[in-house]
């Protein structure tokens, strides 16, 4: 008889009564192990730690005993009997029958179901991951990034128009392979030009733009300031068209047709040799051209073209923004010229995307309305309302905002040119064909000061242009570029007031200038960019 060892701790009477159950089976059927005794088919697969086959269990014969010895331990009798437990083998270990059995035990073979770890939990983070991260597919940012404020450029189209480029360094019509680039139709071609129609973006002779600093190597023969006159032209007329193309925006001015009306001019002392005609102005944002390194937020390009030369002549004013700068109330009037543009070409857009769903069956002729055909607002039309604080057509602003446009505009006017000095040099055009020595570049050196709500006017009026297809125009690049990068520095001059005074002090001092050349009566003075240095035969700009 198998006499089973009293346990030190109470066992419930449910737990008694499997347990005879068990020893009585042992006992009729004459097993020799408690396995033996039910069906392991059914636990073949139940995912928990397995008793193996063979056991050391002694096997003795079991009477009605064992009952009595459950009793005693389950405490209704008070006395027990003292016999040898019933061992098997457990995961390579003996026990006793009646031992409590660890399920997480290490096993011969893998269990089907996960096991906790035998290290507990640290208090502190460990000092290396444990575990793999997942593989990124995106590379860090060398700073944080931030909210783009303007759409950061589009998709290469398919199979583009012969002409086409963008700002992509990385792209197959990036500024390194504008060679490449097939010109047909540029604008600049349209006049009669000395150099040959071919595409001279990579020949690095004579290219635009380029860096200009402190220490010019050639010598200005200006013998006065450029004497501008205004024109004619307003800028709500026909005379002056507004473009938003995909590198800039630009005012076209019409030529001109007889001794009426007058296109703006300008009267140059030396290259330019007389009064020319102004034929276009391009906005690029930032700047193409840079002063010791430094690129300003944007660069108007004034082109006047001399049919005499076959040359055109470009002067350059950098704009500046800044919180601090007012409203520039007389660049605005051109910031509102390309806003009605820019309203337009969204407007036909969303015409085509109703006539579309209108043919699709998505809107009634009598629900047209509501999509915005009539009474719209601007509101409706800019995609940052707060940008231009936009109200009715129908309100004072708007009004006074036509007023502006009617207006005859200068682009000499005191609120865009601060200096009469500048540097200069031969260059190219800025973009395919890349044209070389065809442009005396002059690069005014006093920036146009403008405020930083204009500069994010005149970026959205370029970067997030949609035309009448509803397909965004811009190439600018991840950066909100469309300057070309500068190229080889080309032997530059820079004329100072040592080569000539303004026109205002001639008139009170004489040619050589007065001792104070910024008193009453004379333009007010405004610092260069930087002072510059002559060439070594001559003095410091004061």
């Amino acid at each position: 008889m198998i006499l089973l060892q009293p346990m030190t701790k109470r066992m419930s009477t449910s737990s008694h009564l499997v347990i005879l159950v068990v020893l009585l089976r042992l006992q009729s059927s004459n097993s020799r192990s408690w396995l033996d005794c039910i069906n392991t088919s059914k636990l073949e697969n139940d995912g928990m730690p397995r008793v193996g086959k063979r056991h050391n269990a002694t096997t003795s014969s079991l009477s009605s005993d064992a009952a009595i010895t459950i009793a005693q331990m389950s405490g209704n009798i008070g006395t027990s009997t003292t016999s040898e437990d019933t061992e098997i083998v457990i995961h390579g270990a003996t026990t006793t029958l009646f031992e409590e059995v660890d399920p997480f035990r290490v096993t011969d073979s893998p269990s089907t179901v996960p096991s906790y770890s035998s290290s507990p939990p640290t208090l502190s983070p460990s000092a290396s991951p444990t575990i793999t991260p997942l593989p990124t597919t995106e590379k860090p940012t060398r700073l944080p990034t931030l909210p783009p404020t303007f759409q950061t450029g589009k998709n290469e189209p398919l199979n583009p128009k012969p002409g086409y480029f963008n700002y992509d360094m990385n792209s197959d019509y990036g500024p390194h392979r504008w060679k490449r680039v097939d010109v047909e139709d540029d604008f600049f071609h349209t006049f009669d030009l000395k150099a040959e129609d071919t595409n001279n973006c990579g020949s690095g002779d004579h290219q635009s733009p380029i860096d200009v600093c402190t220490k010019p190597r050639g010598n200005c023969k200006e013998t006065h300031e450029m004497r501008p006159k205004s024109g004619d032209y307003k800028m709500d007329g026909e005379l002056i068209t507004k473009q938003i193309l995909p590198s800039k925006l630009r005012l076209v001015m019409a030529p001109r047709t007889g001794d009426e009306p007058d296109p703006p001019q300008v009267d140059f002392s030396s290259n330019g040799r007389g009064i020319i005609d102004m034929t276009n102005i391009d906005f690029k944002f930032p700047s193409e051209h840079t002063v010791c390194g430094s690129k300003f937020d944007g660069e108007m390009q004034y082109y006047m073209y001399h049919p005499g030369r076959e040359r055109f002549v470009a002067v350059s004013f950098f704009l500046e923004a800044s919180p601090t700068n007012p409203t520039n109330e007389h660049l605005q009037e051109v910031i509102d010229a390309f806003r009605t543009v820019f309203i337009k070409d969204k407007s036909l857009c969303a015409e085509k995307q109703r006539l579309e769903n209108y043919a699709q069956g998505f809107v009634s002729p009598a629900n047209r309305k509501l999509h915005g055909e009539e009474n719209k607002t601007l509101d409706s039309i800019e995609d940052d309302g707060e940008l231009w604080n936009t109200t009715t057509i129908e309100s004072n602003e708007d009004r006074e905002y036509q007023r502006r446009l009617a207006l005859k505009w200068h682009p000499f006017h005191p609120d865009i040119q601060k200096t009469i000095h500048f540097w200069g040099y031969h260059g190219s055009f800025t973009e395919p064909p890349c044209t070389d020595d065809i442009v005396d570049w002059k690069i005014m050196d006093v920036p146009t000061p403008i405020s930083t709500k204009q500069l994010a006017q005149l970026k959205q009026l370029l970067f997030n242009h949609v035309d009448k297809n509803c397909e965004r125009t811009s190439v600018h690049n991840s950066d909100g570029s469309v300057a070309r990068p500068t190229q080889e520095t080309s032997k530059y001059y820079k004329c100072t007031r040592d080569d000539y005074v303004s026109d205002e002090e001639r008139g009170v001092c004489g040619d050589l200038g007065c001792i104070n050349p910024f008193g009453e009566g004379l333009n007010p003075y405004y610092p260069p960019i930087v002072d510059v240095t002559g060439p070594p035969t001559r003095a410091p700009s004061t």
